[in-house]
């Protein structure tokens, strides 16, 4: 685990990631931290990286060197900090939602008790801004997450541990490899839910509906250019041009078929949020109409469309010799001289 009851300090050590407002005890949140990190954290960067997290937290770096910038501080010592900052938010925003309920009521011989104050000046939290905490929890915790892998990616050559992990085994060889890629198509604020959301339908559009439009070979060949990068930079760049021009296809349909299945991209759906005032904060959210989730779903099949002329376009400047034609003008035929006619 990366919070001890040694280092604690009434819950300074937490609080410098959540906001607690009196001086908590190490007992009460020691099992959500311990679960969130077990839950979240180690099936994320593998087994072998969560034990290196661990080490980093119990033998270094050495804060005092970082944080004033001794020159003896090393390049490892300060990614080190870096990586440990990032893990111990994602676990203390994980904790507090994954067991919210847990830490807010006390289980005793007599049942399930709500704490309350002895004398009365403190009560319970009103159910919209309990609901406002989970929701900020669990999105503060997943982006750290999110944060997390695009920092053990791009230093992989330091913590090589990370690279025996599933998910960077299936990540380097994936044509979307994360909310960034999302993001980059249709804007879903980073948000690693949206994107577990989308993943089925990712899967389904990349094999269904991709393979058939640029070929069984070129997909081989886009594939093998992920796992074994090319010594060649050139080849390189087109192999990462390739992947983007199909990524962008790809998260088009993908987000258009989570629209028309369940109308939101959300898991309370799609919303307008406007700005209003009112008792319970000045924000007020309204379902959005099926007539604008129609054009919704309508615009993002015509920006599919264009993403598969852009795709097809880089397949025939660069991978000529695979190329299978365009899926959209399969029926198209040049008739000059000619008397017959698609009916």
């Amino acid at each position: 685990m990366i919070f001890s009851k040694e280092k604690w300090n009434n819950g300074d050590e937490i609080r410098a990631f959540v906001k607690l407002n009196t001086a908590i005890s190490f007992s009460t949140f020691e099992t959500p931290l311990r679960n969130a990190f077990n839950l979240f954290i180690t099936p994320l960067i593998g087994r072998a990286m969560a034990v290196e997290v661990i080490e980093i937290y119990q033998y270094g770096p050495d804060p005092n060197r970082i944080e004033k910038n001794v020159p003896e501080a090393t390049d490892q010592e300060r990614l080190d900090k870096v990586l440990l900052q990032i893990c111990q938010r994602a676990n203390a925003n994980l904790a507090l939602w994954y067991e919210f309920d847990a830490i807010s009521v006390r289980i005793t011989d007599a049942g399930f008790q709500r704490q309350e104050s002895e004398n009365g000046t403190l009560k319970p939290a009103y159910k919209y801004q309990e609901d406002n905490l989970r929701r900020n929890y669990k999105n503060r915790g997943f982006d750290a997450l999110d944060e997390l892998l695009d920092f053990l990616f791009e230093h992989v050559s330091v913590y090589t541990a990370f690279a025996s992990s599933p998910v960077y085994k299936t990540q380097r060889s994936a044509i979307v490899r994360g909310t960034r890629d999302v993001d980059a198509v249709y804007g879903i604020n980073l948000s690693r839910i949206v994107f577990l959301r989308l993943q089925p339908h990712l899967r389904f559009v990349e094999e269904m509906m991709l393979v058939p439009a640029i070929g069984e070979k070129l997909y081989e060949r886009l594939l093998d250019g992920l796992v074994n990068q090319p010594d060649d930079p050139a080849e390189r760049a087109r192999i990462e041009q390739l992947r983007r021009a199909c990524s962008n296809y790809i998260v088009t349909m993908a987000v258009r078929r989570l629209v028309m299945e369940t109308g939101s991209l959300t898991d309370r759906g799609l919303y307008f949020t406007t700005i209003e005032t009112g008792e319970k904060g000045n924000e007020r959210h309204q379902l959005v109409e099926t007539e604008r989730i129609s054009v919704q779903i309508q615009n993002l099949q015509a920006d599919a469309e264009m993403y598969m002329t852009a795709l097809q376009r880089v397949i025939k400047t660069h991978y000529a010799n695979l190329a299978v034609g365009d899926p959209q003008r399969v029926f198209d035929r040049e008739n000059n001289h000619k008397r017959t006619f698609w009916t």
